[in-house]
């Protein structure tokens, strides 16, 4: 058997990298089952292993232990987890401006989801040109001061993109954000033809799909591999469970030890540490509760939040 990674999953069929050869692929029978459990049994990023059928396709035969994975619940029918990607280096979660505003909220939502995987997260703030960056000052340092990688970019006029670009180089890194942050432009703005490249490995496997809705990734000339996802209106949590949305707040983690009860949810007990520290201002107040309504947003049918 060869083995090769998952550059692109649609439906039942697989591109896969194998010493810079491309080949088609579908599922062996036995991964089938495993659609009870999740949406895609196979996603971008995991390693293989396949049986090659000829000089272009191949049969997967065996799933390589993974490092990470990047998930979500299922938007429609019976809630699964959909796997974004996997083997993940770091996450880059992409934001704008404006048109939309920026929503810490949102931020917040996909670094829980990289912080439960320890995987390295990087925000990337777009469309700086319309604004004065004096107008998100207090956002950037609240993020910057937790030690969180963060870039300020310009799709439109290019500032901020070779920073970006070096961050990204050898690192396999996701890009998540919201329809509608300009993500494609940066994307664009970092690779020049990128929607091309993108265009080229979906279409080997004869698919012909729209390369907006589904993950493609692909290798970048400067180095590295950059995996687009489809933009989404909302960011459901999966895998995360009430009790521990707390701990992955990075800076509850100093605090919460000190609280008087355990566990503590750092809501409505007494003599909270992690509550006192925000009450004096050594806890952001938009990261403190953006914490409360992502923890409340569990007791709803939909816990997505923005």
């Amino acid at each position: 058997m060869l083995s090769g990674r998952v550059l692109e999953g649609y439906g039942s069929s697989y591109t896969v990298l194998h010493r810079n050869v491309l080949f088609s692929c579908t599922l062996r029978g036995k991964f089938r089952r495993i659609l009870d459990e999740t949406h895609n049994p196979i996603a971008v990023g995991d390693r293989i292993k396949f049986t090659k059928l000829d000089e272009k396709s191949g049969v997967i035969e065996e799933l390589l232990p993974r490092s990470n994975k990047i998930s979500r619940p299922t938007k429609w029918g019976p809630l699964k987890e959909r796997i974004i990607a996997a083997n993940v280096d770091q996450i880059v979660a992409v934001v704008s401006t404006k048109e939309p505003s920026l929503k810490t909220g949102l931020i917040d939502r996909m670094l829980l989801v990289a912080e439960r995987e320890y995987v390295r997260s990087v925000i990337c703030i777009n469309k700086i040109d319309l604004i004065k960056k004096e107008d998100i000052r207090t956002e950037i340092e609240t993020y910057k001061n937790l030690r969180y990688c963060v870039h300020i970019v310009s799709a439109k006029t290019g500032e901020g993109v070779d920073e970006l670009r070096n961050t990204l180089k050898g690192k396999f890194s996701v890009f998540l954000g919201q329809s509608g942050v300009g993500k494609s432009a940066v994307l664009n703005a970092l690779q020049p033809g990128l929607n091309l490249k993108v265009r080229e490995i979906s279409e080997y496997s004869g698919k012909g799909k729209h390369t907006t809705s589904y993950v493609a990734s692909v290798p970048c000339d400067f180095g590295g591999v950059i995996a687009d996802t489809p933009g989404f209106r909302d960011f459901g949590l999966w895998g995360i469970e009430k009790e521990d949305a707390g701990g992955l707040f990075r800076e509850f983690r100093r605090y919460a030890g000190k609280c008087k009860f355990s566990p503590c949810f750092h809501i409505h007990e007494p003599d909270c540490a992690v509550k006192d520290a925000y009450k004096r201002g050594a806890i952001a107040a938009s990261r403190y509760e953006n914490y409360v309504r992502i923890y409340e947003s569990f007791d709803e049918k939909d816990s997505t939040f923005m």
